[in-house]
């Protein structure tokens, strides 16, 4: 991600086109007053009725050309803030995509999309309206200030007196709210972290009857964010009234010393009346100077924090000397491998070897590591010990995309977008999927008999996560998606737990057909990986059996407990 400097040069010929609207506003304002003295000395009380027509013109063409000059001023300012914020948001989100799996394990979802939606918004307001607004606050009041001057010295010293006096309120009023922003924004954050757990794992809510917890959670959270929002609304009650006070106070101020100036002689009545226009146009700079000041804070603030993302360096990342293999055959080694992460041992001492073609079945209760060994074959975490060869070259010598792209993964956790069926299907390579192979790939994985039977088949759009489909159907759509991939590495996660065993059994049959596939399997089940050209067991983070399935039911171990268990709940030999 750039540096804020680099967002606003690429812009530079729109804050140059703004600035000279906002000048150019400011100084028609400037005429106003002007105008006004001439209808007073000349018309009122000179009687030169001639002068009154043009200077009324005067006052219209002042107006409407005012009109036309903000329009462009803020239209301008405001484009060039959303196109920074545009480009700071696509940057953010490029370069999150980009960090490693161990840096989303750091951070949820609500904080980062606070990051790329609140914390970019403050920045590209203040880049834009907000930082407009600023220098022509200061623009407006050394404009004023001098005409002020020009007009009468002396009492130009009433307003210099009174202004800090409204400014030193207005600071003082916002650098309060400055921490009620910060609770709010950190406030928002949880919110939005509730929320989207909630509505994500809807599903489980009302499984388990969970909806008034969720509702009293979110409640809390609503709660707090109700009360810091009348906590900011209480301390603008409290000051706002005091600066208006002040304004209105500076402005007798100045209509009695002025009329006095008037009677001695010292000041004519359009002298008066000018400088009163000017002495009221002074007064809202100095009252949104504490709230320009807290934006700006506030805005560098979630600069900071987007910083801090921005930061954030790829633990994985392509070697320099990463060179791209020819064509991939599959060949797929662990030598030694172990992985030590968070002082906690997760593998130890795996050791297999798998040649192109042939299927590895992996076995083993919960948390021995058969996931694991799917992260660390794709790169999510890099090994501690040992080394992980792809067609005899270590991965890490590999570039990542083309280490990836070797691999199509059913994972443990099913994910489906909020797209049509055939879409999903084409995730893995989006446009190099043909219609044909959409409905190979449903084929081979069981899925394309319910996909004929929805309302649009293929073009039918599933709701986000894959809402409206069941477990099973979902499974299926993962293993089309992954077959359609048409990479030499299929692995297979927990794929088919969802199904029953005759569906398992026919997915099972046609993925045997696809000829030259490495095929990883990972399972509970015995009968996913029973017709493996070997099958190794995990326990205690390490290979504790393995040979096909044959030899492991001689060894009468674990796996053959586990068979015993499944397919022989009898005990019958």
């Amino acid at each position: 991600m750039k540096k804020l400097k680099t967002y606003m040069v690429r812009y530079w010929h729109l804050y140059l086109l703004g600035t000279v609207c906002m000048v150019a506003a400011i100084g028609l304002d400037m005429m106003t007053p002007q105008i006004t003295k001439r209808i007073i000395d000349d018309v009122i009380v000179g009687g030169q009725m001639n002068l009154l027509m043009r200077l009324l013109l005067g006052v219209l063409g002042i107006g409407f050309g005012r009109a036309v000059l903000c329009y462009l001023k803020e239209f301008t300012f405001d484009r060039v803030g959303a196109l920074i914020g545009t480009d700071m948001r696509k940057d953010l989100f490029r370069h999150i995509q980009t960090l490693s799996m161990d840096f989303f394990d750091r951070h949820n979802t609500g904080e980062l999309m606070t990051r790329v939606k609140e914390d970019v918004d403050r920045v590209w307001q203040v880049l834009g309206f907000i930082g407009s607004l600023a220098i022509e606050a200061l623009i407006h009041t050394i404009f004023v200030l001098t005409f002020m001057f020009r007009l009468n010295p002396w009492l130009t010293l009433v307003p210099l007196a009174v202004l800090p006096v409204i400014g030193f309120c207005a600071v003082r009023m916002e650098n309060k709210l400055g921490t009620v922003y910060d609770e709010i924004s950190e406030e928002t954050a949880k919110l939005n972290t509730v929320a989207q757990e909630c509505i994500s794992g809807v599903r489980a809510v009302k499984a388990f009857a969970r909806e008034n917890y969720e509702i009293e959670k979110f409640s809390g959270h609503n709660r707090r964010f109700y009360q810091l929002n009348m906590r900011q609304a209480k301390l603008l009650a409290n000051h706002q009234p005091v600066i208006s006070f002040l304004g209105k106070m500076m402005l007798l101020a100045v209509v009695i010393v002025g009329g006095l100036l008037v009677i001695s002689g010292r000041m004519t009545l359009g002298d008066l009346g000018a400088f009163s226009e000017y002495a009221n146009n002074v007064i809202w700079p100095m009252e949104i100077l504490g709230w320009l000041s807290n934006d700006t804070a506030s805005a560098f603030a979630s600069w900071k924090k987007i910083q801090k993302v921005v930061h954030e360096t790829p633990q994985i990342a392509d070697d320099p000397q990463a060179e791209a293999l020819g064509q991939i055959r599959g060949e797929i080694e662990f030598d030694h491998v172990g992985l030590v992460r968070d002082g906690h041992e997760i593998l130890r001492d795996v050791s297999f070897r798998i040649e192109p073609g042939h299927t590895l079945g992996i076995m083993g209760m919960t948390g021995t590591g058969k996931t694991t060994i799917v992260n660390l074959l794709q790169r999510f975490y890099d090994v501690t010990s040992g080394r992980i060869l792809l067609d005899g070259v270590d991965i890490r010598e590999i570039p990542l995309a083309q280490l990836r792209a070797a691999m199509s993964v059913v994972m443990q956790e099913v994910f489906l977008f909020s797209d049509s069926v055939a879409e999903n299907v084409r995730t893995g390579k989006r446009d190099l999927t043909d219609r044909r192979t959409v409905e190979w790939a449903a084929t081979v994985a069981g899925a394309s008999g319910f996909i004929e039977g929805l309302g649009e088949k293929y073009d039918t759009v599933i709701g986000e996560r894959g809402v409206g489909l069941s477990g099973g159907q979902k499974q299926r759509i993962s293993i089309a998606r992954a077959i359609a991939k048409e990479a030499p590495v299929l692995i297979l996660d927990d794929a088919t737990s969802a199904l029953d065993m005759e569906t398992e059994k026919k997915i099972q049959g046609s993925l045997r057909e696809v000829m030259g596939l490495t095929k990883i399997i990972i399972a509970h089940r015995i009968s996913a990986v029973r017709n493996a050209d070997e099958i190794i067991v995990l326990d205690h983070n390490t290979i504790a059996e393995r040979g096909t399935h044959e030899e492991l039911m001689k060894l009468h171990q674990r796996y053959y407990e586990t068979w015993c268990v499944q397919l022989n709940p009898n005990g019958e030999k």
